[in-house]
């Protein structure tokens, strides 16, 4: 699981919600997992096997004091989908519920 804030693109947007989030330690833990995605994606496509990041969006749960705008059940659509792809589908990207995130 990512987040937007793992995106160096919508951090660094100042037109974008997640460029007002500062959280070194969160930040930083979420762009190393974007990493990790592509390099995966790439150690292990030639064995069809499909490696993806995917951001749930802000979900309801007692870790955030259940502010989140979506059931965990909405949140967990994206995973359930991208872990279903068929070979056709895409390697090394980073999805949530509205589509391709970028890097």
């Amino acid at each position: 699981m990512s987040s937007g804030v793992g995106s160096l693109t919508l951090v660094t947007d100042p037109t974008s919600l997640f460029s007002t989030v500062n959280l070194l330690a969160y930040t930083s833990s979420k762009v190393a997992l974007n990493a990790v995605t592509v390099s995966f994606a790439k150690e292990f496509e030639p064995l069809g096997i499909k490696v993806n990041a995917v951001e749930p969006g802000h979900v309801r749960t007692d870790l955030n004091g259940n502010s989140g705008f979506s059931t965990p059940e909405e949140g967990a659509e994206i995973a359930i989908k991208m872990a279903l792809i068929d070979k056709s589908g895409p390697t090394g990207g980073f999805f949530a519920s509205h589509g391709r995130q970028p890097w």
